[in-house]
């Protein structure tokens, strides 16, 4: 993909430049290396993203089989992608070893807990990845409020994942676009990062701006942004 960059010099000159990139977070990230940090990349989104547009739309439309297929009560078992809020000290403890252990050694489970929470840090070049058990997870009423969270996250994973295979994907697909899904959100976080910074360093009123951006963060699901003393 070819993508045009805007970013200011030294001098606040504000000026514009092209990158070829796989996407915009390789755009950012290849624009960073070269010392460059642009306030805003233009360009169509890659195919991928569409192809992800295209299997929420699908896995909406099929979740109601996906929740007959699973047997579970959605307000009880399933939740939306989401941040983890709660106890840190619980939360580290339970990501310490990529989720394995909080789902019992399970490498399927542990690969959807990865996947998620929005824009999280996970390698999407991790080697060979494991088979998907469309079983749901079973939640103890013991189990912190914390795992409980992840566990429903895990189980509408597995529901979105049903719905996408009703439709025709493979496993290996659906997999493959929890990545890019990963990728994409992280760039949009990236995006926002660098649009502040600009404000930044225009001396602009920034608090006003930087509500609305994490307003709009928050309505995707992704993490907000720390507004720097």
């Amino acid at each position: 993909m070819k993508y045009r960059y805007h970013y200011r010099n030294r001098d606040n000159e504000a000026l514009a430049g092209w990158i070829v990139a796989k996407d915009r977070n390789d755009a950012y990230a290849k624009l960073k290396a070269q010392g460059i940090k642009p306030f805003k990349v233009e360009g169509k989104d890659p195919v991928a993203w569409k192809r992800w547009a295209a299997i929420a739309v699908l896995a909406g439309a099929c979740l109601s089989l996906a929740r007959a297929l699973l047997k579970v009560e959605a307000e009880e078992r399933m939740e939306p992608r989401a941040q983890l809020y709660g106890d840190p000290a619980i939360i580290q403890q339970l990501s310490a070893s990529g989720w394995r252990e909080a789902f019992g050694g399970d490498e399927g489970d542990a690969w959807l807990a990865r996947h998620a929470i929005p824009a999280s840090t996970c390698d999407c070049s991790e080697g060979r990845r494991p088979e998907l058990d469309l079983r749901p997870v079973r939640i103890s009423p013991d189990e912190s409020a914390e795992k409980k969270k992840m566990a429903r996250m895990v189980n509408w994973m597995k529901a979105e994942l049903e719905a996408y295979l009703q439709g025709g994907g493979t496993e290996e697909d659906y997999m493959a676009l929890c990545d890019e899904r990963l990728e994409t959100e992280r760039g949009i976080v990236a995006a926002y990062h660098a649009d502040f910074e600009t404000l930044l360093r225009r001396g602009e009123e920034a608090g006003e701006a930087w509500e609305k951006k994490n307003a709009e963060l928050r309505s995707m699901g992704l993490p907000t942004v720390i507004m720097p003393d």
